[in-house]
């Protein structure tokens, strides 16, 4: 536990989640964008949404490698936590987001399996 509270390993968490934030919103603002989200508040909420929900489940993944969970649970766990991401964001752009052509479901489900997807192929590079 103690090397889980090291600086060199916080160090390595909080960038991880700047990161993993930062790219998460590189993709998922223009495409929300493309979308039809074009107001100022509604791409805020975008913003604020993923400022909650990427953290969460950067800070579970790490907690698993730090732990060496088996990689099958640990898979079991991710598709777990994406679909959980998915219904949560869904739930905040239904209450906060204005109707448009989309589901609030079907946005947060496209948003976040084009992050996701992008940085499996960050991962199937080696960045």
């Amino acid at each position: 536990m103690a090397d889980l509270l090291s600086n060199e390993t916080f160090r390595l968490f909080v960038s991880t989640i700047c990161v993993n934030l930062f790219l998460t919103l590189i993709i998922e603002v223009p495409l929300a964008f493309a979308l039809g989200v074009r107001k100022f508040r509604d791409i805020e909420t975008v913003i604020y949404t993923n400022c909650i929900s990427n953290p969460l489940v950067i800070t579970i993944f790490f907690l698993m490698l730090h732990f060496q969970v088996a990689y099958a649970i640990m898979n079991c766990a991710i598709i777990a936590m994406e679909i959980l991401a998915v219904l949560c964001e869904g739930l905040v752009y239904r209450k906060h987001l204005p109707r448009g052509k989309l589901s609030p479901f079907a946005l947060s489900l496209i948003l976040n399996a084009a992050s996701f997807g992008f940085g499996i192929v960050l991962d199937l590079l080696g960045l």
